[in-house]
């Protein structure tokens, strides 16, 4: 069988998500964001198609900043794997990038899967940050301590904010990388401004916070700025925030620093690492 690869049309959809609901344990997000996918201009969803030009493999690349490409969301339908077919489509998505202004692609896989790495590791790919992730469940009664509690941090917040975590370890540790769900990109101080803006900048004694617009399932922390010291009482204060928001949980991404995982554990959460990985396209 030749590999073709292809953009994706509204006509795949359907096919494609009946081989990616399953793909782990958990299911697959693929199926919930395929469709929006499509439609962004800013993102490509490519598609490896068999001699009867039905998809068997899929990847999306989609720019994350004028110089940042990421890729992701790259699954072969169980009975083509191990044909060569992720490789093609990586390297036509890097070839998207590339000429879309980027000049290094990057992407996300969990530690644990060895398959994974080793595959990326092939194509050129280097590790070149470690983070960890972690869902903390929350009671519906707790309340942080009233000197804990999260306001809303204002827009003069963003310097003093911005110049503390770009020294910090977080920000050494994680290589200036903020997570937007599950991609990375270097942070800006506009990241700040805008979620101030936005109503999702929140500051306690011990630290600064973006934790997104909640839903009933969990509130999502993507950025923080502490210390060593502090990041158990911002915690305090972040799981109060989501008891004040009823979210059953907190979900906290954060680079892989011996403290920050204490002070997760501590919080009640059980992290795992996800290693982002770069290459040089441009």
């Amino acid at each position: 069988m030749s590999i073709e690869v292809r953009p994706a049309r509204r006509a795949d959809v359907e096919g494609i998500v009946a081989w990616t609901t399953d793909t782990f344990e958990w299911g697959d997000y693929v199926p919930d964001r395929i469709s929006g996918w499509l439609e962004n201009p800013e993102s490509e969803l490519m598609v490896c198609v068999d001699d009867s030009d039905v998809p068997i493999a899929v990847a999306h690349a989609v720019m994350l900043s004028e110089r940042e490409g990421w890729l992701e969301a790259a699954r072969v339908h169980p009975n083509h794997r191990r044909s060569g077919l992720g490789t093609a489509l990586n390297h036509a998505g890097v070839a998207w990038l590339k000429g879309r202004g980027a000049k290094v692609a990057r992407l996300a896989t969990e530690a644990t899967n060895k398959a994974a790495r080793s595959q990326v590791e092939q194509l050129g790919y280097r590790s070149t940050s470690s983070w960890v992730y972690a869902w903390i469940e929350v009671r519906p009664d707790h309340r942080a301590p009233r000197e804990l509690r999260m306001r809303p941090a204002p827009g003069s917040d963003v310097d003093p904010a911005w110049m503390f975590w770009s020294t910090s370890d977080l920000s050494h540790g994680g290589r200036g990388f903020i997570a937007s769900g599950w991609q990375w990109r270097k942070a800006t101080p506009d990241d700040l401004g805008v979620a101030a803006t936005d109503g999702v900048f929140f500051q306690n004694p011990a630290g600064w916070a973006i934790a997104d617009q909640p839903t009933s399932e969990e509130t999502r922390v993507r950025w923080l700025a502490t210390s060593k010291e502090e990041a158990p009482r911002l915690f305090d204060g972040l799981i109060g925030l989501a008891a004040d928001r009823e979210s059953a949980g907190l979900t906290v991404k954060v680079p892989n620093l011996p403290w920050a995982n204490e002070a997760l554990i501590r919080a009640g959460g059980d992290p795992d690492e996800v290693l982002i990985y770069s290459k040089a396209v441009g």
